[in-house]
């Protein structure tokens, strides 16, 4: 942080160098800002031949009041936002500097900026259209030279007559007209702070678009002319609790095309201030194709053409060139002067699966991977998660994809982690957060605050590029993050080019990811959720349906164009269960719509195929069900699986490793035991009564002696002969022979033994061991005597 801290002095000290040296080159105040009668500017498309779309008046709802008209409350509550060093520095704040900067620092993004006042006055009404890189230089320079000049109170006065307050309004008198149908010297607390809080950001605080953010703007502005003693605790509170009360909306723009002029002018005045968009002639360049824009909209007519139908949005970009090619923000601007394309927010439901499925083929998860895809019900730590899910068994993740299984999933979520998704999508190009610490249910599309649908089409748009976030190289809307090119080209009243805009590409997946992802969204059209968006080529998306059936989306692109469509009611949470007769799915009416405006967008496109997706490093290896390892000859169930290059296993699978398995044949059972338990088997046992082994002696194994899988069971089995029991038959007297099968045919072995004997004739049984009669187990041995013969003698 103290090399933060010097840095930041080395940086100012600079500045005021380079400072000095722009006021010297400056022109008088006074010359600068001579700048003749007004000229309109002119907005056109950008085809050979340009049509003029719609033109920007200075006259435009501005009227200009005198110091003694503006109410000092309103003045306070400006001051208090936006410049609360207005009345102690001179032009320019080098204390708000440094301070933005550490909050800035301290954010890890920009929350507030350096301009003062007087330095935003100077950027709309003097500095044109010097688009240099010393412009905001130019601004300070001036800004000290008018602060020398001009009043406080002046200053002040003269920029709330200029600034933009949105809805096409400029100035505080129009302003407080537009929203509270009341004069300025008519504000109250309350109403000053709303407009206090818009000229940051006229689109995104806009109590007509966005209420709830609105409010929670005027809110800050309330407490910070508290906080700076404007007003008493008393008057805080009482404006806090003061409801938001709007006017009829005033008659919507003019123009053929009012959401796309909207757009523009709000993006042109925060590049170039108010004073130069609606006096400062230039001519404005836009992206639009009249023809699809024309598709769109017949596209959206065509399917929603009954009374009391829901609303829709559409946005198509051309993934080529990053422009937005169409537009269709509502059904009536006059009526609903919202965006729904730009700003609407809603809930995408299963159209945010292709995050998740990013994010686990990025971590090394095979598409074929399979997971169970029934209910799941999971404990979090705000109470229980519960998923429904009509799938039954395993599904691999191209086919739980196509078939958008929550199931599936849902489990995959918990495997990743909401965090890393979360990531995923913000690199793809989703720009509304998602929390701080989003929760399992975003795997299924349930957000915080919900997207647009032209993040969710700038986002998709990664995909359709192989990988790479597209983003306009001009930055018309600092607060949009990643965008479309819009507006094209700008030139002043002599036609000298003041911005060019191009696409930026930036790698954030790789191209085999993409591919692989591409191929599964196919899937989604030519066998899954999102078979009427099928219209005969190479086409990916995805469905998204939200809970009660309240939206319903299909986004999806071809290698050309990417479009999203969004079908709801704009104004409530309404559930769509009896639209046309039918319950509004993702694969319904917004896959109708996208069909039938990419028929028209793509028909003069030859066709083309996605990159394949064997072709950007996948490889297929065999792997064990079980272990997701690479298969060996011992695994019982075996799956071919791909993987990206890099990520596939590379150890061959544990559970069922090949071991020696040794011979225990003639083993008792005790030493068999051990050695087969030694080496890793599991033994079963089974008993044969006829052998003629000694009881307990092993006398077959299965599998035999050689390669067997780590943990196969071995099959054993063992004599059990010796547990019948045999009478022992009388033996004495008999020959050997005799004896011999007399043994043999009890079961009983022999041991003979031969002695001298004068009385017995040679080899007859003169003794036995065991007594006639006794029972011993079978397979016992009985010992036997026989005689030798008379011994011999000497002489």
């Amino acid at each position: 942080m103290f090399a933060f801290l010097l840095l930041v002095v080395a940086g100012l000290a600079t500045l005021a160098g380079f400072y000095v040296g722009v006021t010297r080159s400056l022109p008088s105040l006074e010359l600068t800002g001579a700048r003749g009668s007004a000229q309109t500017t002119r907005i056109f498309d950008d085809s050979e031949s340009p049509t003029l779309l719609a033109e920007l008046h200075g006259v435009e709802n501005r009227q200009t009041l005198s110091a003694a008209e503006i109410p000092q409350i309103l003045r306070d509550a400006v001051v208090a936002i936006e410049d609360e060093r207005f009345y102690q520095h001179q032009g320019v704040d080098f204390l708000g500097i440094m301070r933005a900067a550490w909050a800035n620092l301290l954010n890890r993004q920009i929350v507030q900026g350096g301009s003062t006042i007087t330095q935003q006055y100077i950027k709309n009404a003097f500095i044109t259209d010097d688009q240099t890189l010393d412009r905001k230089m130019r601004e300070a320079a001036l800004a000290y030279q008018l602060e020398k000049q001009w009043s406080k109170e002046k200053i002040l006065n003269e920029y709330l007559n200029i600034i933009y307050f949105g809805e096409g309004a400029y100035g505080v008198e129009a302003a407080a007209q537009e929203y509270f149908g009341v004069h300025a010297s008519e504000l109250t607390v309350a109403q000053a702070a709303l407009l206090a809080g818009l000229p940051k950001a006229p689109s995104a605080y806009s109590p007509r678009k966005d209420a709830g953010k609105a409010m929670s703007r005027r809110d800050l502005v309330l407490n910070r002319m508290y906080q700076q003693g404007y007003i008493t605790s008393r008057q805080l509170q009482e404006a806090l609790d003061t409801p938001l009360e709007l006017v009829d909306e005033a008659k919507g723009a003019d123009g053929r095309l009012p959401y796309w002029v909207e757009m523009i002018r709000e993006q042109l005045v925060a590049r170039y201030g108010s004073s130069t968009v609606l006096g400062g002639g230039l001519k404005v360049y836009v992206s639009v194709d009249l023809e699809l824009q024309q598709a769109a909209e017949d596209a959206v007519a065509s399917v929603l053409d009954q009374p009391g139908d829901p609303s829709a949005a559409l946005v198509a970009v051309d993934v080529r060139t990053g422009r937005l090619l169409a537009m269709v923000g509502g059904s009536d601007f006059s009526s609903l002067q919202f965006n729904l394309a730009t700003q609407g927010r809603r809930q995408p439901g299963s159209a945010f699966k292709p995050f998740v499925l990013v994010t686990a083929l990025k971590r090394g998860i095979s598409p074929d991977a399979l997971y169970e895809s029934g209910p799941l019900t999971v404990e979090q730590p705000d109470g229980v998660w519960e998923v429904s899910s009509d799938d039954e068994g395993p599904l691999s993740l191209v086919e739980a994809t196509a078939a958008s299984s929550n199931g599936v999933y849902a489990r995959l979520i918990m495997e990743l982690g909401p965090d890393a998704v979360a990531d995923t999508a913000y690199e793809m190009g989703i720009i509304t957060s998602l929390g701080e610490h989003p929760g399992p249910a975003i795997a299924l599309g349930g957000l915080t605050t919900g997207v647009s649908p032209l993040e969710m089409a700038m986002a998709y748009a990664t995909l359709a590029t192989g990988g790479e976030r597209l983003s306009s190289s001009v930055d018309f809307d600092p607060e949009a993050g990643p965008s479309p090119v819009v507006i094209v080209r700008v030139t002043d009243s002599e036609d000298r080019i003041l911005d060019e805009n191009e696409t930026e590409r930036t790698r954030v997946v790789d191209p085999g990811v993409a591919a692989m992802v591409t191929a599964c969204l196919q899937a989604v059209v030519t066998e899954g959720t999102g078979r009427a968006a099928d219209i005969g080529r190479p086409v990916a998306g995805k469905t998204g349906t939200t809970q009660n059936y309240r939206d319903a989306w299909f986004v999806g692109y071809s290698p050309e164009i990417v479009t999203a469509v969004w079908v709801g009611y704009p104004t409530e949470q309404k559930a769509m269960t009896d639209v046309h007769g039918i319950k509004v799915t993702g694969g319904s009416l917004p896959a109708q719509i996208w069909g039938a405006f990419m028929k028209r967008a793509l028909a003069d496109i030859p066709v083309s195929s996605f990159p394949d997706a064997a072709l950007g490093g996948w490889v297929t290896v065999n792997i064990c069900s079980e272990s997701h390892q690479l298969a060996t000859e011992f695994c019982p169930s075996v799956e071919e699986a791909r993987f990206a290059r890099g990520e596939a296993p590379t150890e061959s699978c544990a559970l069922h490793a090949a071991l020696d398995l040794p011979q225990v044949v003639g083993l008792t059972v005790s030493e068999a035991l051990t050695v087969l338990e030694r080496a890793g088997f599991t033994v079963s046992l089974a008993e044969e009564e006829s052998s003629e082994e000694p009881v307990g002696t092993v006398i077959a194994q299965q599998p035999a002696a050689g390669r067997a899988v780590k943990g196969a069971a071995v099959s054993l089995t063992v004599s059990g002969g010796m547990k019948r029991t045999v009478e022992v038959p009388a033996l004495v007297g008999l020959t050997a022979e005799e004896a011999r099968a007399a043994l043999d045919n009890a079961g009983l072995f022999a041991e003979e033994r031969q002695v001298p004997a004068a009385d017995f004739a040679a080899g007859t049984v003169i003794e036995q061991e065991i007594d006639p009669g006794t029972l011993v187990p079978l397979g016992s041995t009985v010992g036997i005597v026989l005689s030798g013969g008379p011994p011999e003698t000497s002489f």
